[in-house]
């Protein structure tokens, strides 16, 4: 007689159960997986902003300020109109070849965009001004003259907490280290390097994702002539006016980090602010907490806003000589 040999395999309640506890571990490695991924995305722009900062304190020793925001066009359209701040800093961050290419002591930003053998200069991708987790496309609608695209940038330069109004001018009513036409000392930054933002982090938002031209980016924002009008100097620089990751700000800072966004300080630190930071623009603007930053007020104002209480560390941190301690740490 031979014996029946038993079934093998699995029974499909047992393959079931298989599947379920396959997929039960999954879904609990996948979170692991992508914060760990998040956390090198964050560590890299944390080391790009790093070497920014590094920079900018190199330009500082040569020229005995930092650089500006962008420079504005006069009636005579001098050399370096339109050109933003990573552009002055290109020889401290091994960029020479580019900035010596791009003429910027020579030609203007305008006359560089209109000549084709140098507009694919303008379009180079330089990794250090980028944020790995930001899903901003690598080109951009340039703001001047005509429709040419140039590279995009995740990191902008803090100009305080006001806002651009009316034509172009030397602005000397910005509160911020970088402003148009700016070269501010170390010695200017009252409130000490280490309580001032010098540059921070911008992303696509709600409201700028379907409008490039809005976007960031490290050649310049174009069109700075005389007659210029406002706007456009958001593009490369940021206030403090608005919140942090405010979801319709083109004016501000922002981040697809979760929770805040990497700022670099005045001494060349770099630091994670978290979004819940303490803001308030007290009685500077009509209503805090909106993507309306105000005009009119000037830095006296402001700085007694500051000692009598009435401001956020978010603000505090965005100026460079209100006089007013950081309450605590950030």
């Amino acid at each position: 007689m031979f014996k029946r040999r038993p079934a093998t395999g699995f029974t499909l309640v047992e393959l079931l159960v298989v599947i379920a506890i396959i997929g039960i571990l999954i879904a609990l490695l996948l979170p692991a997986v992508q914060a760990a991924r998040e956390a090198a995305r964050r560590m890299n722009c944390s080391s790009n902003l790093k070497q920014l900062g590094l920079a900018a304190h190199n330009y500082h020793d040569v020229h005995k300020s930092f650089p500006p925001a962008f420079m504005v066009y006069n009636a005579q359209r001098v050399i370096n109109g339109g050109w933003a701040w990573a552009v002055f800093l290109m020889p401290y961050i091994e960029q020479s070849p580019l900035q010596g290419s791009l003429s910027v002591t020579k030609y203007s930003l305008d006359q560089v965009i209109a000549d084709p053998a140098l507009l694919p200069m303008l379009q180079t991708q330089l990794q250090v001004l980028k944020c790995p987790s930001s899903p901003m496309e690598p080109l951009r609608e340039y703001q001047g003259t005509g429709s040419a695209m140039v590279s995009t940038a995740n990191f902008v330069c803090c100009r305080g907490w006001f806002s651009y109004g009316g034509r172009y001018t030397a602005d000397r009513n910005m509160n911020g280290v970088f402003y148009g036409e700016s070269a501010t000392r170390i010695a200017e930054i009252t409130d000490g390097t280490s309580n001032t933002f010098a540059l921070g982090e911008r992303t696509v938002s709600s409201v700028n994702a379907a409008d490039p031209a809005k976007w960031s980016s490290w050649c310049g924002p174009g069109g700075l002539g005389p007659q210029a009008t406002k706007g456009k100097g958001n593009t490369v620089s940021g206030c403090v006016a608005v919140p942090l990751n405010h979801p319709t700000s083109i004016d501000g800072f922002s981040s697809h980090h979760p929770g805040g966004a990497m700022f670099c300080f005045c001494d060349g630190s770099v630091r994670f602010v978290s979004e819940t930071i303490t803001f308030n623009n007290g009685a500077l603007a009509g209503k805090e907490n909106t993507n309306t930053p105000a005009t009119g007020a000037d830095s006296a104002t402001f700085n007694a806003e500051a000692r009598a209480g009435r401001l956020g560390v978010y603000q505090l941190l965005g100026a460079k000589a209100d006089g007013t301690p950081i309450p605590g740490d950030l």
